[in-house]
């Protein structure tokens, strides 16, 4: 039995920072649907609004990446039109899954945002796109870190590496696209093509992340181990638990 002094056991996010154009955009998105409205209005901005997310997500987990492995000009270019075509993909789904939903589909959809955004519990200037990770997820993620950081043999842990890379895709994809889809009310067809567009879209971002990280030497792969150690958050709260506390759980 846990008493009040028992201590609470961390919640582990992973996510990237959202400046404070797009955090305001998503507050406000949450704020229209809660106040009710046209509904085809709320469904273009709610496709917007999270199209905006995920962009920003595609420079975190991407972009960035992709410009501290100073990768060559070829690669790069491979690897790029890998990733447009699943940033366009990703665009598809979510208009198609967004168009003409129900209100309480929509309603669903802005607390699913309110979990989303996290904020610093330090420093409330500070936001980010975040999806919680199941505990062994988070130490091996942690462990490879610091693995690259004490061994300079790649070749050995490789594999590991890309396989957290990986699971951290699949966990994004369990939280921002199947729990919600579980949730909404579809149609059979528009869910198996939304479902077929989600699995391309994982297959290409796996691809990739192979193509990326299997040449990749030890003195590139450091600095971004330390890159992806700053998406890894304990001390942060979601938008709902901070400033929606006495919301009408739902």
């Amino acid at each position: 039995m846990k008493t009040k002094d028992t201590p609470r056991k961390p919640i582990r996010y992973f996510g990237y920072p959202v400046d404070d154009a797009l955090y305001q955009q998503v507050v406000a998105t949450i704020n229209r649907i809660q106040a009710g409205g046209d509904a085809s209005q709320l469904c273009d901005l709610a496709a917007d609004t999270l199209i905006a997310i995920t962009d920003a997500g595609f420079y975190a987990y991407y972009e960035r990446p992709a410009e501290l492995a100073q990768i060559s000009p070829s690669l790069k270019k491979a690897t790029d039109a890998g990733i447009h075509a699943v940033q366009k993909g990703i665009h598809l789904v979510i208009r198609k899954l967004l168009k003409n939903r129900k209100i309480r589909d929509l309603e669903r959809l802005a607390k699913n945002f309110s979990y989303l955004i996290c904020v610093d519990d330090h420093d409330a200037g500070k936001a980010y796109a975040c999806f919680q990770l199941e505990e062994p997820l988070y130490q091996r993620v942690v462990a490879n870190m610091r693995r690259v950081h004490s061994d300079p043999n790649i070749e050995q842990y490789r594999m590991d590496v890309i396989d957290s890379i990986e699971d951290l895709i699949g966990a994004g994809i369990d939280m921002f696209y199947t729990r919600p889809v579980d949730q909404a009310d579809i149609g059979r067809i528009t869910r198996k093509a939304a479902d077929f567009g989600i699995h391309t879209v994982q297959k290409g971002s796996n691809a990739v992340v192979h193509r990326m990280f299997r040449d990749m030497d030890h003195a590139t792969l450091l600095p971004m181990a330390e890159y992806f150690e700053t998406l890894l958050h304990s001390e942060v709260q979601t938008y709902r638990h901070r400033y929606l506390k006495t919301a009408t759980p739902g």
